[in-house]
């Protein structure tokens, strides 16, 4: 069984109908691992929310408060800007100060101690997440994408296509074993081969050209 198990509220309905409700609820058992674990180096963990987060899950500090403050290391937002990190650790002298939790924007979440994270919130079925290319605001064209959980897409491929084929140039997934990132362009030759989207999952993904999308679902 894969290490993050997807719980679908409504699943009787969804046997029964096959209809889901765009802003339907989700419940996310979702393992966030330390770098004591086999298969993480350094305990670094990509962490994509729902875009209605569970009530008071707010900022980076909530967000420590809920997993446990025990158990983290640190929470980090990426800076679209100068493709850096904020790094804010929840204690005093922290290098950064603590920040919000964007819709449809994934963090990097670093433990101390493993732990199976629940994550509870909804959809926002309305919202564009603006996906920049490099420009005003963006260095590069990178972007830390959280994905709904109920994406229409399974796989880096499907994700491009939804977007705009057109408009991408490479979706990462970042590799908990070795810090690094499998870089799929969809093209013919690309360095890695394609990989299925995780919910919970963020992914960097790097746009020519900007756009606000509405990501599809079920």
């Amino acid at each position: 069984m894969n290490k993050k198990v997807f719980i679908l509220g409504m699943v009787a309905l969804l046997a029964i109908s096959g209809i889901v409700a765009s802003n339907m609820g989700f419940k996310l058992n979702y393992r966030l691992e330390s770098s004591a674990a086999a298969g993480s180096l350094s305990g670094t963990n990509t962490l994509g929310l729902p875009y209605n987060k569970q009530t008071g899950i707010v900022t980076a500090f909530n967000l420590i408060g809920d997993i446990g403050p025990t158990n983290v290391a640190s929470v980090s937002n990426f800076i679209e800007s100068t493709d850096g990190f904020a790094v804010y650790t929840g204690a005093k002298g922290s290098p950064d100060p603590d920040f919000p939790l964007e819709e449809g924007k994934a963090v990097f979440v670093k433990m101390t101690t493993g732990v199976d994270y629940i994550v509870v919130g909804s959809h926002n079925p309305s919202q564009a997440i603006s996906l920049d290319a490099a420009g005003a605001g963006s260095n590069s064209g990178t972007n830390f994408f959280a994905v709904p959980y109920h994406t229409t897409a399974g796989t880096a491929f499907d994700l491009i296509g939804d977007i705009g084929s057109g408009s991408v140039a490479s979706v990462s997934n970042f590799i908990e074993s070795t810090d690094g990132f499998a870089v799929y362009t969809g093209a013919k030759g690309s360095p890695d081969p394609n990989f299925n989207i995780v919910p919970g999952k963020g992914y960097f993904v790097k746009m020519t050209t900007t756009v606000n999308y509405v990501p599809s679902h079920y």
